[in-house]
């Protein structure tokens, strides 16, 4: 650390705080850093570090807190007067000029920064930072020819073409392949020369292990812990945390919750659902490698994992929201692998995806009669009987703006509208995301409820005790693998649960 009584830190963020509504994305977060300093920011998906990055980068705003940059308050800054004061930042998904070459998108920030930078000099300087990169071969190349890994190098050599004094890195390890991230890792290394600070956002453990000294995490927006890399690795409280342990198990329904009243019919046998030998990934991003799994009618599996790990990406693939590249998938019988999203949805699939996705200018109720808008008048009114028994609170709102409410009531809208459409199976997809441990009982609570009626789930979450408290089989991710099956109980005592979430499995 440098001397505070000779000079500012280069970065100096004081109660960061970001509001989005009832959703509390960021809360009182520090961040000092001194010239040359390297700092890892990790946390469960939905933790806020997006947030956070955006708040850093300008691209967001700050409910609260205070930005100083080399001692100046940078606030209420824009994101380009940042990137022209030295803060300089990649995206996860790199956004370049896809029909410049790559020397164009590098001279693009170039003249961004310097409009009066001579031919010759913004020339040199452009090869000088491809040399680093490892793209001068690539110099002529149409930015679309380009492979994930090199337009990440491009992501990062347009970043230091803004000759950043902070480097803001984000989930830059994304979508790659082990080979790759080793690569990659060397690149972030030899950009640790002292003449700048980074800060790299990820979910690929092993980056910020071998990248950064320090290391902060964030959960529910919040810092939990910091401090030295391999202490905070090492941190029951963290691996409580990723693992979902954290909150304990109070409260929580036990996984054999099914009352004995009435004997239950034979447990069928043939799958409702099946996946085999399934590809997938965004563009030139590989997410998913090579993955089977089933569920049988009434069964709920748990898929498991990491942010980054590829479960959301199963979500949509599942429901058919995104292509497969490979394999096939079938329910009921049917091979639905080239079906669209909406004759899956009409066969009986739901998917309550990730982030709620509620319609803001519609009523709760105009919210849930959506998924049921081709059903009969009494019909739904059944359907909607059914969901406000589930969750009271969603009856005393009904007339309320569906995102007038608090983000676990929100959470309860999404499960209930996916509900309205009588699904065979459904997909919860990440429903704790960002919501506190008594809200995410009440959710839980409800899912138990529907365990005993007998709906086929598919729960997609990273909090693993949540989600083995109700499973019936688990599956974990890593890397768009599973990498570990096997009946709940089963699961959630083997070993190699922690190294797998950690990335530190050998």
């Amino acid at each position: 650390m440098s001397d505070i009584g000779s000079r500012p830190a280069l970065l100096d963020a004081a109660g960061l705080g970001k509001r989005y509504g009832g959703i509390v994305a960021n809360d009182g977060i520090d961040i000092r850093l001194d010239q040359g300093q390297a700092l890892g920011v990790i946390g469960p998906n939905g933790a806020g570090k997006s947030t956070l990055v955006g708040l850093l980068g300008g691209a967001i705003a700050p409910s609260e807190g205070t930005i100083r940059f080399e001692g100046q308050d940078i606030t209420t800054w824009p994101a380009c007067e940042r990137a022209r004061r030295g803060i300089g930042r990649t995206y996860q998904i790199p956004r370049p000029f896809l029909d410049m070459t790559v020397a164009e998108n590098l001279a693009v920030g170039q003249f961004s920064i310097s409009p009066f930078i001579s031919a010759g000099s913004a020339q040199a300087e452009r090869r000088q930072i491809l040399e680093r990169c490892g793209l001068r071969d690539a110099a002529e190349m149409k930015a679309k020819d380009l492979p994930l890994l090199r337009r990440k190098r491009l992501e990062l050599a347009r970043a230091l073409a803004l000759k950043p004094k902070l480097l803001l890195l984000d989930e830059v390890g994304a979508g790659l392949i082990d080979s790759e991230v080793t690569e990659l890792i060397a690149l972030i290394r030899s950009l640790q020369d002292g003449t700048r600070a980074i800060i790299i956002i990820e979910h690929v453990i092993r980056i910020v292990k071998e990248c950064c000294a320090d290391l902060m995490v964030i959960n529910f927006g919040k810092v939990l812990t910091k401090g030295r890399t391999a202490d905070v690795l090492a941190s029951d409280e963290v691996g409580a945390v990723y693992l979902g342990t954290s909150h304990g198990r109070a409260g929580r329904p036990p996984q054999a919750a099914t009352p004995a009243a009435a004997p239950k019919a034979p447990t069928p046998t043939t799958p409702l659902l099946t996946l085999e030998r399934v590809s997938a990934g965004y563009g030139q991003a590989r997410v998913l490698h090579d993955l089977s799994l089933s569920a049988i009618p009434g069964q709920v599996v748990g898929i498991l994992g990491t942010n980054g790990a590829g479960k959301t990406t199963l979500a949509h693939v599942i429901s058919r929201a995104l292509p497969v590249t490979a394999g096939k998938i079938r329910f009921d019988g049917d091979d639905i692998t080239d079906w669209p999203a909406h004759a899956v949805a009409a066969r009986g699939i739901a998917h309550c995806m990730e982030g709620r996705r509620i319609f803001a200018s519609l009523s709760v109720e105009e919210n849930l009669l959506v998924a049921a808008r081709d059903v009969g008048a009494a019909d739904r009114k059944r359907r909607l009987e059914r969901v406000y028994g589930l969750f009271p609170i969603l009856a005393e709102r009904r007339n309320a703006g569906g995102t007038s409410m608090s983000g676990g009531q929100q959470q309860a809208l999404a499960i209930g509208r996916a509900l309205m459409a009588k699904p065979r199976l459904v997909i919860f997809d990440e429903i704790s995301l960002g919501l506190a441990p008594v809200m995410m009982d009440r959710l839980y609570e409800a899912l138990a409820a529907l365990k005993r009626e007998g709906l086929t789930m598919l729960v997609v979450e990273q909090d693993v005790e949540r989600a083995l408290d109700i499973a019936d089989i688990a599956h974990i991710i890593n890397k768009g693998r599973i990498t570990l099956s096997g009946p709940a109980a089963t699961v959630r005592n083997d070993e190699r649960l922690r190294h797998l979430y950690f990335g530190t499995e050998e």
